[in-house]
C-alpha cells in the first residue's frame, strides 16, 4: 500500500477481508455474547499479521476495541485507544428509538449490553487504555475502580496549521461538518434542515445550510431538494470548503465522545452554535466560547443572534479560537498516551530543545 507522505508511518499494510466472510462471523457471533461489530472484523489473516509485527516492535496501538480484539491475547506492552463508549452511544440511540419495534432497533438493544460487559473486560488484556472523555470513562468504569485506573483520558486535538482562523464579519451561512455515513450525524444534519433552518429563514431567507462531509447519494439527493440546503460532501480541504461561512453548528441529538466539528469550527473562527451533548469532554463556556441550546426554537434564535450580532460572534470565535490552541493542540492532548507508552517499553524521549 502507498506510504502517504506524512511521516508518521515507516509501513502500511493491509490485510483484506471479504464482506461475506464479516456477515458469516455476525451470524455466527449471534448466539454467543460477542458484539456484533468486534465479530464483524475478525480475521485470522489480520490475527497472524498483527503478531508477526508485534514480534518485531516494542509495543502495540490498537485502534478501537474491533483491532484490540486481535491482539489482546498477545505478549508484549500493548495500549488500546478506545475513543468513545461505544455502549454509551448505542444506549442512547436505543433509548431514543424505543418505541419503534424495527429490526435496527432490536439490533441497538442487542449491542448495547454486549458492548457494555466487553468494553468493560477488554481493557484488563492491556498495559493501558484512552478515552477521550471522563463521561465515557466514568460510564465504563466508575464502579470498576481497578479498571478505572488502567484507563485515562486523552481528549481530541486539532491541526492548527490545516485549521487557519478566518472569521467572516459578512457570513451568512450555516456550516455542519461530518460523516453522515454514521447515524449520529445523519440526524443532527437532518433535525438542523428540517426543523431548525426553516425557523432561521422565515427571519433570515438568505441563509443557507452547508452540509460538508461523507454523504451517500441518496441521502444528498434528500437534503438537496430541500429547501435552503447546500451539500458539498466529501473535500480535500475542510477549511477551504467551510470558507465564508457565519456560524458551525453541532445540532446532535446521538452519540458520545468528544466531537471534532466543533473544535473544527472553532479553530476556523465559526462562531459555534451546539446542543449540550454536543459540548461533552469540553470546557468550553456556553455564551463565552459557543453558545447552547437544545431545541429547535432555541438553536434557531442562537443562529440568528450570532449573525445579527458580528460583533458579538467575532469576540465569541477570537475566545474559541484561543481556548483550542491552550486546550487542544495534539501535543498537550496526547502527552499521557505518550508518557504511557514510553514507561511501558523503556523508550527515553530526548528533552525537547
Amino acid at each position: 500500500m502507498p506510504l502517504p507522505d506524512d511521516k508518521v508511518f515507516t509501513s502500511i499494510e493491509r490485510v483484506y477481508l471479504p464482506r461475506w466472510r464479516s456477515w458469516l462471523n455476525c451470524l455466527s457471533a449471534l448466539p454467543s455474547e460477542l458484539p456484533l461489530q468486534v465479530a464483524y472484523y475478525r480475521h485470522r489473516a489480520f490475527r497472524e499479521r498483527a503478531a508477526a509485527l508485534m514480534a518485531s516492535h516494542d509495543g502495540a496501538l490498537a485502534h478501537l476495541i474491533r483491532v484490540g480484539d486481535a491482539i489482546k491475547d498477545f505478549p508484549g506492552p500493548k495500549f488500546l485507544e478506545m475513543t468513545d463508549a461505544i455502549s454509551l452511544n448505542y444506549e442512547r440511540i436505543r433509548e431514543t428509538r424505543h418505541a419503534r419495534n424495527d429490526l435496527r432497533s432490536r439490533i441497538f438493544a442487542l449491542e448495547s449490553r454486549r458492548l457494555r460487559r466487553y468494553e468493560e473486560a477488554i481493557v484488563e488484556h492491556f498495559d493501558h487504555s484512552f478515552l477521550v472523555s471522563d463521561i465515557d470513562r466514568r460510564f465504563l468504569f466508575e464502579t470498576h475502580p481497578e479498571r478505572l485506573a488502567r484507563v485515562s483520558v486523552c481528549s481530541n486535538g486539532v491541526d492548527l496549521r490545516a485549521l487557519p482562523y478566518a472569521f467572516d464579519p459578512s457570513g451568512r451561512d450555516v456550516v455542519f461538518i461530518g460523516n453522515m455515513h454514521s447515524l449520529q450525524n445523519l440526524d443532527a444534519a437532518t433535525f438542523m434542515a428540517t426543523e431548525v433552518l426553516p425557523l432561521v429563514r422565515a427571519h433570515n431567507p438568505v441563509t443557507r445550510l452547508r452540509l460538508i462531509g461523507r454523504i451517500h447519494p441518496d441521502q444528498a439527493s434528500r437534503f438537496a431538494a430541500m429547501d435552503g440546503v447546500d451539500v458539498t460532501g466529501e473535500v480535500p480541504n475542510v477549511a477551504a470548503a467551510a470558507r465564508g461561512g457565519g456560524i458551525g453548528v453541532c445540532p446532535l441529538r446521538l452519540g458520545a465522545g468528544v466531537q471534532n466539528k466543533v473544535l473544527e469550527y472553532m479553530a476556523l473562527g465559526l462562531p459555534t452554535v451546539s446542543t449540550t451533548l454536543g459540548l461533552e469532554g469540553f470546557e468550553a463556556r456556553d455564551g463565552q466560547e459557543l453558545q447552547v441550546a437544545d431545541d429547535a426554537a432555541g438553536l434557531a434564535q442562537a443562529v440568528l443572534d450570532l449573525l445579527a450580532n458580528r460583533t458579538a460572534a467575532q469576540a465569541m470565535a477570537i475566545a474559541a479560537r484561543a481556548y483550542v490552541e491552550s486546550h487542544h493542540s495534539w501535543e498537550a492532548k496526547l502527552a499521557p498516551l505518550v508518557m504511557r507508552i514510553d514507561q511501558a517499553t523503556g523508550y527515553r524521549r530526548p528533552a525537547a530543545p
